[in-house]
């Protein structure tokens, strides 16, 4: 994903499967900051926070992140 298209605030999701992370393919997120370029710095839904490149994540719908 181009890094231009990532906002802090923006829903996402993560593209890659980490299982030693506890990170799997799929999972919703926020972005919190972008870091420059290739780095983006991204919050779960369960509070943890981690930083990973652009291309790791693509935008999602705020649902996705917030359900009613």
């Amino acid at each position: 994903m181009s890094v231009e298209l990532l906002r802090p605030g923006h829903a996402a999701v993560f593209l890659d499967d980490e299982p030693e992370l506890d990170l799997a393919e799929g999972m919703p997120v926020v972005i919190t900051a972008v870091r420059d370029q290739d780095n983006v710095d991204f919050r779960l839904t369960d509070g943890r926070t981690f930083t990973t490149t652009a291309s790791s994540l693509a935008t999602a719908p705020r649902a996705a992140i917030h359900p009613a």
